[in-house]
């Protein structure tokens, strides 16, 4: 790869580069946070990726930070609340506007406009706009599409075929979907052996259940609604999906597998689930040799909505307050890096992820048939709205009321009337002092 320098409209001075943190070399160190830590399965990968813009580079060079997926966002969300965030980092694209306006992210757009380099040239025409829309705050880019994660149907095609079932037979509606998984359902002396399917394993929620009706949380001026029947009968469905066996069976065959650190799809222990395109990565790193194939999520009988959660990444650059102006030109050298196409293509295998990039993408599953069907599907995705009185309404703010109606604790009705009303109070206490 030929030498990258960055060329475009700032100001650099040679007192800039002495000024700022450095290397042992003399080169401008950058930071660099991803989930592809020491022992992971991505780690020689992306330690090539970051190794390969290095040796192009005479005046910068990146030292990446990895840690697991869980521990990267503890660490994340303090370090950036705290303005000591990495120069650059991932996070989830449906907030990033809460980072624009909070201050801490560098404007994408700016640094476009005034970037004559002609080295990685971000070409926006490769990103799917309503990712982009995520990234927009006050009309310019705070962020750029990393991710373009969706969710499917796994199924175990094994299984189809030990029950006479084939590819055709895959469930395209929700009472399909139930009718295949009662096939598929072994039971053995009280204990579930293997379950055709349950709408709140993997990564199915009800938000995403919700959308296949047109409906949602909130409605266009972010007013929590959940008090119609057609919320009601979303939850019924859910709850009423696997009568035969007790909430306790389910919730015991869920947590072996948890303890066995087994997914459970990969373990052939379900005949289908929800999943997303890392489950792809699960079962090839799982040594599983199984037959499976992926489908669109099944929908409602009744005018249903192919629809999915995307909840992609989204890359971003931090902005502590105290950069160096060259901290600033390596960190934008290496994001446009790690956004071409190239590099797009080589983080699809290293990490198994569905990138942003559509051209890289194309080429990434041409020899993988089940990836795909999965990019098929990303064209189906929407992210979740971001509710700035409730950022986390889909996780803390909802899940309690959620395991309370599976449990059987709260009804529906009560369930969605005690979670709406927690929705209204916060919006107004949110609106008391903004």
């Amino acid at each position: 790869m030929k030498k990258l320098v960055l060329m475009f409209v700032l100001s650099f001075s040679v007192l800039a580069f002495a000024s700022c943190g450095g290397t042992d070399d003399g080169k401008t160190e950058i930071v660099f946070w991803h989930m592809s830590p020491v022992g992971s399965e991505s780690y020689s990968g992306m330690k090539t990726i970051i190794n390969d813009f290095n040796d192009s580079q005479e005046l910068y060079k990146v030292k990446g930070v990895g840690f697991s997926f869980w521990d990267y966002w503890d660490k994340a969300n303090v370090a950036i609340a705290s303005r000591d965030a990495p120069n650059i980092g991932l996070s989830t694209i449906d907030d990033v506007v809460s980072r624009a306006q909070s201050g801490v992210l560098y404007n994408i757009s700016e640094l476009m406009e005034v970037d004559t380099s002609g080295e990685n040239i971000i070409d926006l025409t490769e990103f799917r706009q309503s990712q982009m829309d995520f990234s927009t705050y006050e009309g310019d880019l705070f962020a750029m599409p990393f991710t373009a994660t969706t969710r499917a149907l796994y199924v175990n095609l094994d299984v189809f075929a030990e029950l006479g079932l084939d590819e055709s037979d895959i469930p395209t509606t929700w009472s399909e979907l139930e009718t295949i998984a009662k096939m598929i359902d072994v039971e053995d002396d009280g204990d579930i052996q293997r379950l055709g399917f349950d709408p709140t394993y993997g990564d199915a929620t009800y938000h995403g259940w919700l959308w296949q009706t047109g409906l949602d949380f909130f409605d266009e001026d972010l007013n929590p609604t959940l008090n119609t029947q057609g919320h009601i009968d979303v939850l019924n469905w859910i709850v009423d999906f696997n009568t035969d066996f007790t909430r306790s069976q389910l919730t015991s065959f869920g947590e072996a597998n948890q303890l066995l650190g087994l997914n459970p799809f990969a373990a052939e222990r379900v005949g289908m689930i929800v999943g997303n395109d890392g489950l792809y990565q699960t079962i090839i790193n799982s040594g599983a040799d199984f037959n499976y194939t992926v489908a669109p999520i099944p929908v409602p009988d009744d005018d249903g909505i192919r629809v999915s959660w995307g909840s992609g990444f989204s890359l971003e650059m931090y902005d502590n307050g105290n950069d160096s102006e060259a901290e600033k030109a390596g960190s934008y050298a290496f994001y446009k890096y790690l956004l071409s196409e190239d590099v797009q293509l080589q983080l699809g295998e290293v990490n198994g992820w569905i990138m942003a990039h559509e051209s890289a993408m194309d080429t990434y599953v041409v020899d993988r048939p089940i990836m795909q069907k999965l990019l098929i599907e990303v064209d189906y995705a929407i992210d979740k709205v971001y509710v700035p009185y409730a950022p986390s309404w889909h996780g803390n703010d909802w899940q309690p009321y959620y395991t309370q109606i599976l449990d059987g604790d709260l009804t529906p009705e009560q369930g969605l009337l005690q979670a709406r009303n927690n929705y209204i109070q916060k919006q107004e206490n949110f609106d008391s002092v903004n």
